[in-house]
């Protein structure tokens, strides 16, 4: 399944064009509808914007001439990151439906180096903690045992990788996480 490549694998495959972006990104999505009900590593996703940024990482890859090392790679991002046009909460209900209206250092990074930057994963909220159980947004759960939390405040960076929801993701350190929220 393509939503279980490593980075090196998928990127590799979308160089040659054996798969494509949208395909990969489809297959991360297909696997969110599948379990995330259980696991609840994402708070939202945007899949419209997401096969849109997929779309165009293959016309990118079509042209053969990029260098750009995350091409097509879908990451899902921790709610804590600043994702211009997306909801930013940072795992709390107090931020009511704040839209970020820029994108932070890391998100540009990501965006440059080609990575299909989509959805908010779940978090403590203000990244104050350390097992993903305190999101306004209900608790994150390990997917190899749904008894148990991944940690945190990260948690939903790690469940949605472990269980294969996309092939990468972004999560923050508590200090840098308090930061971002702030910017």
């Amino acid at each position: 399944m393509l939503n279980q490549l490593t980075i090196s694998e998928l990127t590799a495959r979308l160089a040659k064009r054996e798969i494509s972006a949208r395909e990969a990104t489809q297959a991360c999505l297909d696997q969110i509808a599948r379990v995330d009900g259980t696991i609840h590593a994402f708070i939202s996703h945007d899949a419209a914007d997401a096969l849109a940024q997929a779309d165009m990482a293959d016309k990118e890859l079509a042209t053969g001439g990029s260098k750009k090392p995350l091409l097509g790679v879908p990451v899902g991002i921790k709610d804590v990151l600043a994702v211009r046009n997306q909801p930013l909460n940072c795992g709390s209900k107090i931020l009511g439906t704040f839209t970020s209206p820029y994108d932070a250092t890391a998100i540009e990074k990501l965006k440059a180096a080609g990575a299909i930057v989509f959805g908010r994963l779940n978090m403590d909220e203000f990244a104050m903690g350390s097992s993903t159980e305190t999101s306004a947004f209900g608790v994150t759960r390990n997917p190899w045992d749904t008894t148990r939390i991944p940690g945190g405040s990260s948690g939903g960076s790690a469940a949605a990788v472990a269980e294969d929801e996309c092939i990468a993701s972004l999560g923050t350190d508590t200090e840098l996480g308090r930061a971002s929220c702030r910017e």
